[in-house]
């Protein structure tokens, strides 16, 4: 099994990314979910997602690939480097703000908050945008996109990869613009740049955590 897995890790990779950004949705768009109520709704949409990381996870580590990802070595550059990306962060928050009209996908979570209540707004308001979402986001777009493509990493085609995906991953279920697409690649760049440049799965997690928290609690400073 390892074997088979370790020659076809890119072909797995492919299966599983497809699986986490539409096989998903059609679950969740059955007659199974159609009774189900919002909390139980939202809360296996999560379900789902975590199989499909941990499956990805498992991969890796058959494969070989995920000891290359795991490092816990810490060094104070990477501090440097990861305020440096948040500040890419803040940069590119104002171009796209003064640029580009709000993203579809930002619009539909603004409509939506309102209606969360109870375990859902825990759950949809803080749980899986700030700790869930960006830990499955960055072991499938950076640790497992990324090492699926690290063959053409000279050529930067694995960074390009795991961005233009996850520009898709987030535009997919709310319509094809354009604008939305290069917001969310570009968020998708500088996550790429900084796990190629640390080659540690954790601190992009932890940046995305990060960024995704002070999106959260900003609006209610304000």
């Amino acid at each position: 099994m390892k074997k088979i897995i370790s020659r076809y890790y890119f072909i797995i990779a492919i299966l599983l990314v497809i699986a986490d950004q539409f096989f998903i949705r059609l679950v969740l768009h059955s007659e199974f979910a159609a009774g189900l109520s919002d909390f139980e709704y939202y809360l296996s949409s999560m379900i789902l997602h975590f199989l499909v990381v941990l499956l990805a996870i498992i991969v890796m580590i058959w494969s070989g690939k995920w000891q290359k990802i795991n490092s816990r070595k810490f060094k104070g550059v990477y501090l440097f480097y990861s305020f440096l990306a948040l500040l890419a962060f803040v940069i590119w928050n104002f171009v796209t703000f003064y640029l580009f009209p709000p993203t579809k996908n930002e619009i539909s979570y603004q409509l939506a908050i309102p209606t969360f209540t109870g375990a859902t707004a825990f759950l949809m308001y803080f749980f899986y945008p700030v700790i869930a979402g960006p830990i499955f986001e960055e072991m499938i777009y950076r640790g497992l996109v990324m090492t699926a493509l690290e063959k053409g990493k000279k050529w930067g085609l694995d960074v390009l990869g795991s961005a233009t995906l996850f520009g898709i991953s987030h535009i997919s279920n709310h319509g094809w613009v354009l604008t939305d697409f290069f917001s969310y690649m570009g968020g998708g760049l500088i996550f790429a740049v900084l796990f190629r440049v640390i080659k540690s799965i954790y601190w992009p997690i932890g940046l995305h955590i990060v960024y995704n928290g002070i999106g959260q609690i900003l609006p209610l400073l304000f």
